[in-house]
C-alpha cells in the first residue's frame, strides 16, 4: 500500500543534507564506534540503533529544517531518514572492519 502523504523527495533531500554536515558526521562517527562494539559482541539491536539515530541525529536536523523552510515533516519520513542513516553507518562498519 502506497502512502499518499509520504514525501520521498523530502526524505532524499534531508538524507543528503544530513550526510554532508560536518557536525553530524562527528556524531555519526561516535555512534559508529559504539555500534561497532555492540556488533562485534553480538548485542546489536537494529530497532534500538535506528531509534538512537532518529533521536540523536535526525530529529534535531529536522527541527532546524522545519524552522528554515516552515514545512512539517511527519514520523514516516523521520523513520525513513533514520533507517537510511543507519544503513550508511552499518555499511561503513562492514567496510572498515572495526
Amino acid at each position: 500500500m502506497k502512502n499518499k502523504n509520504f514525501d520521498f523527495d523530502v526524505v532524499k533531500e534531508l538524507n543528503i543534507t544530513i550526510e554532508n554536515e560536518f557536525d553530524i558526521y562527528k556524531q555519526e562517527e561516535e555512534l559508529r564506534k559504539n555500534y561497532a562494539k555492540k556488533w562485534n559482541k553480538g548485542k546489536f539491536d537494529f530497532g534500538l540503533a535506528q531509534k538512537g539515530v532518529k533521536n540523536l541525529i535526525v530529529v534535531p536536523r529536522i527541527r532546524k529544517y522545519q524552522k528554515e523552510y516552515g514545512m512539517k515533516i511527519g514520523d514516516p519520513e523521520r523513520s525513513a531518514i533514520a533507517k537510511a542513516r543507519l544503513r550508511a553507518i552499518m555499511q561503513r562498519i562492514r567496510e572498515e572492519d572495526y
